[in-house]
Order: C-alpha cells, then sequence, then structure tokens
C-alpha cells in the first residue's frame, strides 16, 4: 500500500490538506493543555527595599516627595510606595582660590534620599517593580500621580518571604 494514492489521500483514507490542518489542531490544542492544566510554579513575593539618590531637587519639588506616596507606570498604580524621604542641601563641586575643586554644599537645590519598597516575586535574575529594573546603580524614575524625578539605585535589601528562610 502506498502513503498517498492517487487521489491524494492518505492511506486511501485522509486527504493531504485534511491531515495538515488536524495535525495543527492537535498541536494547539496539546498547547493550549500544557497551558491551562498543568501545575504553575508560584513564586511568594520577596520585599525588595531600596534607596534612590535624586540630585539637586528645586526646594519645592522636593515638598512634593512623601511618605507614603504610591508610585505609577504608564496610566496605572505599581506596588512601590515611598517609606521614607531624607533632604539635604545638595552636594556640588566649585574652584577654590587655587583651582582645586572642593565639594560643597548648595544653598538652594535638595539632594532627596527616597527610600520605596515593593512586593514582587523573583523567578529570573531579574528584579522587576512596574517597568523598571530595582539593580544598584541604574537609573529610576520616581513618579507619581503629581511629579517624576531621575535618580540613581544606590541600595537595595531584599527580605524573602517568612515561609522561605534566608539565604
Amino acid at each position: 500500500m502506498r502513503l498517498l494514492d492517487e487521489k491524494g489521500r492518505i492511506f486511501g483514507r485522509l486527504n493531504l490538506i485534511d491531515a495538515i490542518i488536524l495535525l495543527v489542531l492537535l498541536m494547539l490544542a496539546a498547547g493550549a493543555a500544557y497551558k491551562f492544566f498543568l501545575p504553575q510554579s508560584t513564586t511568594p513575593p520577596t520585599l525588595v527595599k531600596f534607596t534612590v539618590l535624586v540630585p539637586a531637587v528645586p526646594p519645592e519639588t522636593a515638598r512634593m516627595v512623601k511618605a507614603g506616596d504610591r508610585l505609577v507606570a504608564g496610566a496605572s498604580y505599581v506596588p512601590v510606595t515611598i517609606k521614607e524621604v531624607v533632604s539635604e542641601p545638595a552636594l556640588s563641586t566649585e574652584a577654590d582660590a587655587h583651582g582645586r575643586k572642593v565639594l560643597s554644599r548648595d544653598p538652594y537645590f535638595k539632594d532627596l534620599l527616597v527610600t520605596l519598597e515593593g512586593r514582587v516575586p523573583i523567578t529570573t535574575a531579574q528584579i522587576k517593580l512596574g517597568a523598571q529594573e530595582i539593580r544598584a546603580g541604574r537609573e529610576y524614575y520616581v513618579k507619581t500621580l503629581t511629579y517624576e524625578l531621575k535618580g540613581t539605585i544606590i541600595k537595595v535589601t531584599l527580605i524573602p518571604p517568612a515561609d522561605k528562610p534566608a539565604r
């Protein structure tokens, strides 16, 4: 018995086009079963605390940043909250009488140390809260409903869930 007969049927029973369509439908059904019926591996959320240094902010804007503010990304809120804000005169470098650079404090602008906190399941080698990656040294936008400031993450602390021992 031949694989294809003179009418293009497989083993004399099934049309080749019908067989391809049937194969595609079976593959779609298998993919759907895999997606929906296998147990999902859930990772409990880890508490992520991180500090962002926002340099040289005008004092009017610095006063707007308050503990309890929720961050936004796009048009929706993200699970990140400001826990603490420390404001101090901004650091700047100036030239002294001998032309050497010296560190000084700016009497007008403020440097903000903003401590933020959020919970996220960490399933890959990347921590993302909202649409931003959390890693010391990276730029971070502290963006709420009423302001947006650009800073640098200077410290990241991970606090594992209570039911998971720390490594």
